[in-house]
């Protein structure tokens, strides 16, 4: 059976590598990659893909010409988009522009290439830490839950909670930057209380999104918090593989749960609430 993962390098790319791994161990991965390097664990890597590029989904594409049947699965990891402010503040343009990075390739190549399913990766976006500074990149997760919901035959959403990464200590760092002028509240506090901290930034954020995390689902699960890694992520890959029917499986660490149906929206969310319908989903 062959695979694609696209965005191999990073946690979440890796995980699902393993998972595929350990259910298929002869299994053909192709995955793809924004720079040269060969993709850990892939098969065959596609190098130098930049998703800007409107044409890399064909290129994708044509890097599979050479592998006969069906993919057992697309696993879609990219996420870029103008964050660094609250999700109230994202503007129409920006959202169009994260979704073209973060949403439109796996809609493309999902269409064209007719995987058994396509699995994306979303966030607790609603969330007090995520509406403070996630910006439009709310839009593109939004966006992808909403294309599982509609087509729960062929699409997945694992909905994840903070995990360290190069990508989330991106974010930090940018949140950083912005929070030392921003005309933001949601900013302002947040720079208020980490004066107030002795951590350095990129921790003081972790611990406040685990805080945050802890406070909204902790009621609901017997086990203590702890944050979400990589093999957590390994798991729900592997529950997709095996045939899990939810559209979206839910981990906070060792809490997992299944959804098919969105959250309940706040006031933030003022724009489009089904952004993804522009892509035909």
């Amino acid at each position: 059976m062959n695979y694609l993962v696209v965005g191999g390098r990073g946690e979440a790319g890796q995980s699902a590598i393993e998972a595929i791994r350990s259910q298929a161990p002869e299994a053909w991965i192709a995955a793809t990659s924004s720079n040269e390097t060969p993709v850990p664990g892939a098969s065959s890597t596609i190098q130098g893909v930049d998703l800007a590029d409107k044409e890399a989904p064909a290129r994708i594409k044509a890097a599979l010409a050479e592998r006969a049947g069906q993919l057992g699965a697309l696993f879609f990891t990219p996420a870029f988009g103008p964050i660094g402010y609250p999700v109230r503040a994202a503007t129409p343009e920006d959202v169009r522009e994260a979704l073209q990075f973060s949403f439109r390739p796996m809609v493309e190549l999902s269409n064209s290439l007719n995987p058994k399913i396509t699995v994306g990766y979303s966030a607790f976006y609603w969330l007090p830490h995520s509406l403070a500074g996630y910006g439009s990149m709310a839009y593109a997760k939004l966006a992808l839950e909403q294309c599982a919901i509609k087509h729960p035959d062929r699409f997945r959403v694992v909905r994840a909670g903070t995990f360290r990464s190069q990508a989330t200590r991106g974010i930090g760092l940018l949140l950083f930057r912005k929070i030392r002028n921003t005309p933001h509240p949601e900013l302002q506090e947040l720079a208020s209380r980490f004066e107030k901290s002795d951590k350095k930034f990129t921790d003081f954020f972790f611990e406040h999104a685990f805080q945050t995390e802890e406070a909204t689902y902790g009621v609901d699960f017997q086990s203590p918090h702890r944050p979400t890694t990589r093999a957590d992520l390994t798991l729900c890959n592997r529950r997709i593989l095996a045939g899990e029917s939810a559209p979206i499986i839910n981990v906070i660490g060792d809490w997992i749960w299944t959804s098919d149906h969105l959250p309940e929206l706040p006031e933030a969310f003022g724009l489009d609430h089904d952004p993804g319908k522009q892509y035909g989903v």
